[in-house]
């Protein structure tokens, strides 16, 4: 198979920011390749009849971006095809074992990461899901499960890319996860994963059924406000914790606000960068 290496340029400010405009056009993360000002942001898109269409979508964004504050993001894109040995070994050089939260430690299967007592080992191979442990947003959640779940809880996450965060929730003693993802890729490579990690979770593409004790969305802003009344009706009653990120700064007061009026309560909010994780009580 070949892929589109696509590249734009963004000053140190707007790293995440066009890295997230690739995640949201089907990248498997992003990568920096340091440079004199302005840095190189790139991702990878399989070449197929979408490949148009996510062009389209990421210049939309990219020009976009202005309006949400971000200043110094690239608005030209260069396209580069591969094939599948070099994106794979593109991928390898640039993803590192990495340590988040207090335990938690995510490595590629080809790393040997060193190691703590009481280190909680995710091994992720993101394939073209979002997911590497590397953005300031999966930090967040990781983290943020780390210090909500406790063994025996149940754990949903809604639009579940690589699968990490569920594997995470898993590991940390969650009794029953389940996740889901609108892209069927999205979830064979997740299924993957759980499956290298050990972990027993229920994938697939509809919003998870039932109701937890906790429930994670890293997905949008507008995509978390659009799915607000169903991820409510997912919390267990009296207590179901809602940890929702994704959310660029600028964006933070829209999203607090459409939860709280929907009538959680607000527990906190974590921030890394210009990135936010509100969390959030039934």
């Amino acid at each position: 198979m070949r892929w589109a290496q696509i590249t734009v340029e963004a000053d140190d400010a707007a790293i995440d920011a066009v890295g997230n405009c690739l995640n949201e056009i089907g990248s498997g993360g992003f990568m920096v390749n340091d440079k004199p000002t302005p840095n190189e942001v790139s991702g990878y898109v399989p070449v197929d009849d979408r490949l148009e269409m996510r062009l389209d979508t990421l210049t939309e964004s990219l020009a976009a971006l202005a309006g949400f504050g971000v200043e110094g993001a690239g608005t030209e894109i260069t396209l580069r095809y591969v094939e599948e040995d070099d994106w794979a070994n593109a991928w390898k050089a640039y993803y590192k074992p990495s340590r988040v939260g207090r335990h938690i430690v995510v490595t590629p299967p080809w790393e040997t990461p060193e190691l703590e007592d009481g280190d909680l080992v995710i091994i992720m191979d993101p394939g073209m899901a979002f997911g590497t442990g590397s953005h300031p947003t999966t930090r967040l959640c990781l983290a943020s499960l780390e210090d909500y779940v406790n063994p025996g809880m149940t754990v949903a996450d809604v639009g579940t890319g690589s699968g990490i965060l569920a594997i995470g929730a898993a590991k940390l003693g969650a009794s029953s996860v389940k996740a889901n993802d609108i892209d069927t890729l999205a979830v064979d490579i997740a299924k993957g994963n759980a499956a290298a990690n050990g972990v027993d979770i229920e994938f697939g593409v509809d919003m998870p059924a039932g109701t937890f004790d906790i429930l994670v969305a890293n997905i949008l802003a507008d995509v978390i406000i659009g799915l607000a009344d169903d991820l409510i009706a997912r919390l267990a009653p009296g207590g179901g914790t809602l940890i929702a990120s994704g959310i660029i700064d600028t964006r933070e007061t829209d999203v607090s606000d459409a939860l709280q009026q929907r009538g959680l309560t607000q527990l906190e909010i974590r921030r890394e960068g210009e990135w936010v994780a509100i969390i959030l009580r039934a």
